[in-house]
């Protein structure tokens, strides 16, 4: 399947969208299966998920530390929700605005 334009043609990749299949179809799970796993999660799971990832961590990795320092990622995981929450409740703080009066 190509799909043509102005001045150009796309034909996707062999494996890819025109063929239903998906990277990680390749490794056993859909797109569909990821999608609804990750939006089975609370926000407050996907937050802690994100942080460890932007720290190179899983939980696996996590739990296979020792007591104190698993400890240390764990404070640093919960100061950065608490910030994360205070910039978000502070950028909403006066966004609606009565200018009828």
């Amino acid at each position: 399947m190509s799909i043509s334009g102005i001045g150009s043609t796309y034909t996707p990749p062999v494996g890819g969208a025109g063929t239903g299949q998906h990277d990680s179809k390749v490794k056993g799970r859909s797109a569909e299966d990821e999608f609804l796993s990750y939006m089975e999660k609370t926000p407050a799971e996907r937050m802690r998920e994100a942080i460890l990832g932007s720290m190179g961590m899983t939980e696996e990795q996590l739990a296979g530390m020792d007591a104190a320092e698993r400890e240390k990622i764990e404070q640093k995981i919960r100061e950065t929700i608490r910030a994360k929450v205070e910039e978000d409740t502070e950028k909403r703080t006066g966004m609606i605005v009565d200018m009828s009066v």
